[in-house]
């Protein structure tokens, strides 16, 4: 059964060396899925209506 977890990285270079060098080297972990958020949404942005 799938785990899943949140990961935050400063940029790309941060990920790839994260992913390279420490997830795909755990026990137990043949492959990852990832999926990457651009922007943050503003929290306390009024809706228009």
């Amino acid at each position: 059964m799938p785990i899943g977890r949140l990961l935050r990285v400063r940029d790309m270079a941060d990920f790839n060396k994260l992913h390279g060098q420490k997830l795909i080297a755990l026990p137990g972990v043949r492959q990852t899925r990832t999926f990457f958020v651009m922007k943050e949404v503003k929290e306390n942005a009024r809706l228009p209506f």
